[in-house]
């Protein structure tokens, strides 16, 4: 696979038989190798990482979705966003992907069970500064509580996500009891038109 041009990348680890992803970014343009150097627009946190796989390496390698949703519709709403605020998207430009925890398994409860039972570690991408940060991880969850906790000390100045209750944006660290509604089923205009105003 090498010398083709790919949008999502991350590195993967194994951790006590369960494998892990870390640094996980969705490029905004097709990248051949991505570079510590490259451009972070922002960040997104959701649940964990589902289907997605890659090689395990220590190096940044092209993700199989097999079948995962979520980073190909961040992409399409960030490319929706730069249309409608008509800017061109920056070259090597990327979003982070984070999660509440980085162990790999499609089924939620089932990758809970075995953190659970595991080893484990956060990701070092969470130490970043980011000029924004967008929460899709879901509502009230007693046992990931704790691990959404964590970014309440995360480095950012601006926050969101959308509140499907009220069918608005709110400009917060979601807490534990809030609905931050995941890119499932979500009606993405209102986020779309939100992110356009932030990258004008």
């Amino acid at each position: 696979m090498e010398n083709i041009f790919w949008k999502f990348w991350a590195k993967f680890e194994n951790i006590g038989n369960n494998i892990h992803r870390y640094d996980t970014r969705v490029y905004l343009i097709e990248i051949n190798k991505p570079s510590d150097n490259d451009k972070c627009l922002g960040a997104i946190v959701g649940e964990n990482p589902g289907s997605a796989r890659g090689a395990i390496s220590n190096e940044l390698v092209q993700i199989d979705l097999q079948g995962d949703k979520l980073l190909p519709t961040v992409r399409n709403i960030f490319e929706n966003a730069y249309k409608k605020c008509a800017k061109e998207i920056p070259e090597n430009s990327y979003i982070q992907v984070l999660n509440l925890f980085y162990l790999c398994d499609a089924d939620l409860n089932n990758a809970i069970k075995k953190y659970e039972n595991s080893t484990s570690k956060i990701d070092e991408c969470e130490n970043k500064n980011f000029p924004f940060i967008w929460y899709v991880c879901g509502g009230e969850n007693k046992k990931l509580s704790n691990m959404k906790d964590r970014f309440n000390k995360i480095n950012s100045k601006k926050h969101f996500y959308l509140d499907p209750r009220n069918d608005c944006i709110k400009e917060n660290i979601p807490s534990n009891i809030d609905l931050a509604k995941h890119t499932q089923f979500m009606k993405q205009e209102k986020v779309i038109d939100y992110i356009s105003k932030i990258l004008k």
